[in-house]
């Protein structure tokens, strides 16, 4: 039986990952490469905690990992910020849509490792209802 006490695994860098701590990779034929701010939720494999040179194996820390971690920002964040998938496999202070894959527990600027505690990653929508011009109008006629 298989088992790990920690969600933390290794599998082998698709490219040179070895300066990207701290950023999110997904799988690609079984190979690590960096998120985008394009990726999905489901495109988040987790977070380079020991990163190698490419077909060498690289620490994860699985979206579960229940410890505090260091994310490279793209950008200021401040403690509490929402984090989202920017390109590189770096974050963002998550705004409109966006892929949330942690929260700051500090702050930094672009291109520093800040520390964080991982969530499960999620697609995330604005919070407002933005109505067509059309919708608008049927609204303000009934009032």
């Amino acid at each position: 039986m298989i088992t790990h006490q920690t969600l933390v695994v290794r599998r082998p860098a698709g490219a040179d990952l070895s300066e990207k701590e701290g950023c999110f990779v997904k799988l690609s034929a079984g190979k690590l490469q960096l998120t985008g701010g394009e990726d999905k939720a489901a495109d988040v494999f987790g977070l380079l905690t020991d990163p190698a040179e490419e077909n060498r194996p690289c620490d994860v820390a699985l979206p579960g990992f229940a410890g505090i971690v260091g994310v490279r920002v793209s950008g200021a964040v401040a403690d509490g910020d929402r984090l989202a998938l920017d390109a590189d496999g770096a974050v963002k202070k998550a705004e409109e849509t966006a892929v949330v894959v942690a929260v700051a527990l500090g702050g930094g600027e672009s291109g520093a490792l800040v520390e964080a505690r991982l969530v499960e990653p999620a697609d995330v929508k604005p919070a407002g209802i933005a109505l067509s011009a059309a919708s608008a109008v049927k609204v303000a006629k009934t009032k």
